[in-house]
């Protein structure tokens, strides 16, 4: 931060309020992320659900304070939707997984309605979409076998996870965190459906968490950076 820039804070109070709020929001979102995955091992544990959902609270409020105009309010909304999924799927050991993929959802589509606002068809992005479609087509085909009675909510859910990433990519944006955030829950989401669906992942939860966190602070990282 430049000596302009402090003065600026200095000379307005409102500036300088909000600059702490984001500073609170973050610091919560890290703590929390961190205390979460440490105590992994000793799931579950009364309370678990609160401290799994209050990153992607913490970043819903960084959003609505730091995203201007409509992507802000978007953004808010979707990462509280990604809370209460968290919360679904702690909730009662996995009992209400289909509740929780719900809420998902929900959030992905609001991600999607979020990045087209900056929506621009690049051609240096077309590798990316058909990657992501072939991935997409590829663990569906390789799922399949294994989804039984979950075969239409799961086909539903890897369908908006996949626009979610092609959106993202198609976004006239500055930089790419935005991207890399959205292959990050691309790739979180995708360890879950194996690990539940087909075969146990070597530390899942680790791997799950952690890709999980980074794909929600990218997401908002990237807006914020514009």
């Amino acid at each position: 931060m430049t000596d302009a820039d402090k003065d600026d804070l200095d000379q307005h109070p409102e500036m300088n309020k909000m600059a702490a709020v984001q500073k609170t929001s973050l610091y919560i979102f890290a703590a929390f992320a961190i205390i979460f995955i440490a105590a992994l091992p000793f799931q579950p544990y009364l309370g678990n659900f609160v401290i799994k959902a209050l990153p992607a609270i913490s970043l819903s409020a960084l959003a609505l304070t730091t995203v201007s105009g409509s992507r802000g309010k978007l953004l808010f909304v979707s990462l509280l939707l990604c809370a209460a999924g968290d919360v679904a799927l702690e909730l009662g050991a996995g009992k209400y997984f289909v509740i929780g993929l719900g809420f998902f959802l929900i959030a992905q589509i609001m991600f999607i309605v979020t990045f087209s606002r900056d929506f621009k068809m690049q051609r240096s992005r077309i590798p990316i979409i058909v990657i992501l479609a072939i991935y997409a087509l590829a663990i569906a085909s390789i799922m399949t076998p294994s989804l039984k009675e979950m075969a239409i909510p799961v086909y539903f859910y890897l369908t908006a996870i996949t626009l979610m990433g092609i959106f993202a990519a198609l976004r006239a944006a500055k930089n790419k965190f935005t991207i890399y955030g959205a292959l990050s829950f691309i790739v979180s989401d995708s360890i879950i459906a194996v690990n539940r669906f087909m075969v146990p992942v070597p530390a899942v939860d680790y791997i799950v968490m952690v890709t999980y966190y980074l794909a929600l602070f990218l997401i908002v990282y990237g807006f914020m950076k514009e």
